[in-house]
């Protein structure tokens, strides 16, 4: 009961949203006038000016970042593997997984723009400019600097996920198989580990691809605006007044579903003719070795972009968070000439009600979504235990747009927009897929041992959960919640449309400052928006270490 008690929380709104787009797109919407079937807004919205150069730019974008932060992701898996780097890192990596999306973005527009940290320098000792060059580098028409940004900011996230993936993966065996069988470390990975790892892997590939499809916030930043991604122009034509504009927008959402899931098919497809490939080469006992100069040929240039995407990712929120504290910095210093607060004494009244609402949303959405986590796991369902699971990932596989403007119809009719709970509730929809992501596989591999000692003592199973299984699974839960407070903090186009554009907090001022305010205030934003996850992940661990400090044998790895 309590399963489908959650899934009715995740599922409804969802459902109720895309029937808020689909069938104004098709002609129905009594609120106007309008009840006759009809195709004419689909074909409207397909001849809008620019409308296939922005499909272009939101496939090539999501592909091309999906693809590169991805297969960086396994060579970072294999080097790790065979260097023992996890640990090291792991503290790369904790920042930029901490940090939302659109603080990654400003750190990024920060970097590379012409006036940016980058070309400050190798100037002019270099390139001999004294002013900014006049360059398109930020955004720029071929949506490089977006491709960049999700990259950077993608590829932590998949890599942890990689981390979590190889622990149920008996890596020893399988060197040992690899070694018998007369492959390279390489080759090896790509005949015999990498088939487990990208099928575990699947869904939160998709989850990424289905975001940078559909990502509006960094493309807000970072994408051109003529033509902007497709999912840009929908939030654009979203917050017009005109009517027309609305059910174009709606349209325009439809063609979104239907490009991310063309995406995700084209993904899987790929992914199924590169197994048959190797599959082919294995039976035909092709080793595909590569030793010497070749094999550093290859390994060189990967294990250098994988640098640069993450040294970039921290030299972008470095910066970012640098013009939180600057007063003058002129072209081309390196650093500025004279640092202050004066940014801060003057706007920061107005980042108080942002921050105290981003805390209170972040706090309460997390701890809700860990104790629905919690409840879903302890109590699975007896039957279609994978497809009720599966539900609740919906919110995460479809484009935000694509359903989030019909479940704003419905927050407005029940008139319980622009409330507290109700942007809670619009942000629960997606915290508790990513915290359930992170506390299953550990929830599940739990050691029953413990609770049968437990029911040997006479312990109900509540109170085996609260006394026996929580103390012990206190790493996961904690990192879960931290995770959670993470993704709620990040959430841009939930919090603007069920909080009907009036509700504040850092990532919509945050939003607003990029792309219309001084960089101080922009970076005052980033910077609040880096140290509150920061602030949750450096709590969390230091409670996690003094909880287990005495406990250190029944402490679950991690």
């Amino acid at each position: 009961m309590a399963r489908y008690s959650i899934i009715i929380i995740c599922v409804l709104p969802v459902f109720a949203g895309l029937l808020g787009v689909f069938l104004p797109v098709f002609g129905w919407f009594p609120i106007y006038g309008k009840s006759h079937f009809t195709f004419e807004i689909l074909v409207q919205t397909f001849n809008q000016p620019g409308f296939l150069n922005s499909v272009w730019l939101s496939v090539s974008t999501a592909l091309l970042s999906t693809f590169l932060a991805y297969w960086l992701c396994i060579f970072t898996l294999i080097y790790c593997q065979k260097l023992n780097l996890h640990s090291t890192l792991k503290k790369i990596i904790a920042p930029l997984i901490a940090v939302p999306h659109i603080t990654v973005a400003m750190g990024i527009l920060f970097l590379i723009q012409p006036s940016g940290w980058v070309f400050r320098i190798f100037s002019p000792w270099l390139t001999g400019w004294q002013t900014p060059p006049d360059l398109n580098m930020a955004p720029d028409l071929y949506g490089v600097a977006l491709i960049i940004g999700l990259t950077a900011k993608e590829l932590p996230f998949l890599v942890l996920v990689g981390f979590t993936v190889l622990k149920q993966v008996n890596i020893s065996r399988y060197r040992q198989q690899i070694t018998s069988f007369g492959y390279g470390p390489i080759a090896g990975w790509f005949h015999i580990i990498h088939p487990m790892i990208a099928a575990r892997m699947r869904v939160s590939v998709l989850i990424v691809l289905c975001f940078s499809v559909s990502v509006v916030d960094m493309a807000l930043i970072l994408a051109p605006s003529t033509p902007a991604p497709l999912a840009v122009k929908i939030f654009n034509w979203y917050q017009s007044p005109d009517i027309n504009s609305q059910l174009i927008a709606a349209s325009a959402a439809v063609y979104l579903l239907l490009i991310a899931l063309c995406c995700c098919v084209f993904w899987i497809a790929c992914g199924a003719g590169l197994r048959t490939v190797f599959r082919f080469l294995s039976y035909r006992g092709a080793r595909l070795t590569v030793r010497g100069l070749p094999h550093k040929l290859i390994i060189l240039p990967v294990l250098a972009l994988i640098l640069f995407v993450l040294i970039m990712g921290i030299m972008g929120l470095l910066s970012a968070g640098i013009w939180g504290f600057v007063e003058v910095w002129r072209f081309p210093d390196i650093l500025p000439e004279k640092w202050g607060l004066v940014s801060w004494r003057n706007g920061f009244a107005a980042y108080i009600p942002p921050f105290i609402n981003t805390l209170i949303i972040g706090f309460i959405t997390s701890i809700l979504a860990l104790i629905s986590a919690i409840i879903w796991l302890e109590y699975p369902a007896k039957s279609l235990s994978k497809v009720t699971e599966a539900l609740v990932y919906i919110p995460l596989l479809l484009p935000q747009t694509g359903f989030l403007f019909g479940m704003q119809v419905l927050i407005i009719w029940l008139e319980i927009d622009g409330l507290y709970i109700t942007v809670i509730w619009a942000h629960y929809l997606f915290v508790f897929p990513y915290t359930l992501l992170t506390l299953g596989p550990i929830w599940r591999r739990f050691d029953v041992r413990y609770e049968l000692l437990g029911a040997s003592l006479g312990f109900s199973k509540f109170k085996r959960l609260w006394r026996i299984k929580m103390p012990l699974m206190v790493v996961p839960i904690i990192t879960s919640f931290a995770i959670g407070f993470a993704v709620s903090s990040a959430l841009y186009l939930p919090t603007i449309f069920a909080g009907n554009g009036t509700f504040l907090t850092l990532t919509t001022e945050a939003v607003t400052l990029a792309a219309n305010a001084s960089r101080q205030a922009a970076g005052i934003a980033a910077l609040l928006q880096m140290i509150l996850p920061l602030v949750i992940f450096i709590i969390a661990g230091i409670y996690i270490r003094f909880r287990l400090h005495n406990f250190s044998y029944f402490r679950i790895s991690h």
